[in-house]
């Protein structure tokens, strides 16, 4: 480094930054632990600052189901709460974000196991009140 211009004087020197492998990702567990829109579209924000293009996200498990299903509409009755669910325009809208900076979301429903939350709104596709996986 030159002091007097501010400037680097690297002779025959090449630097080549890329990624060592094409899918880098994150995972986040919303099916654990419940995190805000806000709170997710900060972490994609942040994702391209350390090359990541993947957002994991696990969305459903056995502790909740918080995903609003148009097809069975009381699975997400198995969320922790009424103020912790995500709608299909939630969903739509992290994607299209993460989309926007570069980042794939890949959502998981994890399943057959890990459903019990399943069993909250439709408590008959459980084999029974006290074992409630696998799925009938």
């Amino acid at each position: 480094f030159d002091f007097d211009t501010e400037s680097y004087y690297a002779p025959s020197v090449a630097i080549r930054d890329a990624p060592r492998f094409p899918h880098r990702g994150l995972m986040i567990d919303t099916a654990r632990h419940f995190e805000p829109l806000s709170a997710i579209r900060a972490m994609i924000d942040a994702l391209p600052y350390a090359k990541l293009n993947v957002l994991h996200w696990h969305m459903v498990d056995a502790q909740s189901f918080p995903f609003q299903s148009l097809s069975s509409p009381r699975l997400w009755d198995g969320a922790f709460s009424p103020s912790e669910r995500y709608t299909q325009a939630d969903v739509a809208a992290v994607v299209e974000y993460a989309r926007l900076r570069g980042v794939r979301v890949m959502v998981e429903f994890d399943m057959p196991g890990h459903n019990d939350a399943w069993c909250t709104g439709y408590p008959s596709i459980c084999p029974s009140a006290s074992c409630k996986s696998p799925l009938n």
